[in-house]
C-alpha cells in the first residue's frame, strides 16, 4: 500500500486525538478514514455517492482493539440543514444508544460545501477541521495550522 502523501498524513495527525468522527465527501479515497479507524476511531464517512473503494474499506477487517469505519450516502448541505437531530441521525445510520461526535473532516473541501460542513459541525457541537482543493481559499472563518511538508489543515471551530 505504501507510505500515504504528506497531505494525508498531516490530517490524519491533526485528527488523531478526536474519538468518533464525520468525513464530509469521501469519495473513492478512504485513507484517512481507513488509517483513523485502524488506530481505534470511530469514522462515519458519508458522500452523495459512495463508491466501491469507500465500500470496501468500510468492510475490511480492522487490527485488534481498532474503530470503525461506517459509509453512508448522505449529503452533508441536507444534514445540516435538516428540520431534527433525529433525522440528522437516521441519515447517518445512527442508534438511540450511540454517542455523539468529536470533530467533522474533509480532505480537499471545495469552497461550495465549507458552509454545510461547518454548519453539520456547529449542530454536532463538534470541531470541523479540513483541508483545500489547494488552490482556494477557505470561504469561512477559519485558523491555519500548519503541518507535515507544507499542508495547510483548517480548523473551523
Amino acid at each position: 500500500m505504501g507510505q500515504p502523501p504528506p497531505s494525508e498524513r498531516a490530517l490524519v495527525a491533526a485528527l488523531d486525538r478526536y474519538e468518533r468522527l464525520i468525513e464530509v465527501g469521501v469519495g473513492r479515497r478512504p485513507e484517512v478514514a481507513r488509517t483513523l479507524a485502524d488506530r481505534g476511531r470511530e469514522v462515519v464517512a458519508i458522500d452523495v455517492e459512495v463508491s466501491e473503494a469507500a465500500r470496501d474499506a468500510s468492510t475490511e477487517p480492522r487490527p485488534s482493539r481498532a474503530g470503525s469505519l461506517r459509509v453512508v450516502t448522505a449529503d452533508v448541505t441536507a444534514l445540516a440543514t435538516a428540520d431534527t437531530e433525529r433525522s440528522v441521525r437516521d441519515a447517518l445510520g445512527l442508534d438511540a444508544s450511540e454517542g455523539g461526535f468529536d470533530a467533522v473532516y474533509a480532505r480537499n473541501l471545495p469552497a461550495e460545501l465549507q458552509r454545510p460542513t461547518v454548519a453539520l459541525a456547529e449542530r454536532l457541537d463538534a470541531d470541523c477541521l479540513f483541508t483545500t482543493l489547494g488552490f482556494e481559499e477557505p470561504v469561512v472563518d477559519v485558523r491555519r495550522r500548519s503541518m507535515e511538508a507544507g499542508t495547510v489543515v483548517y480548523v473551523a471551530r
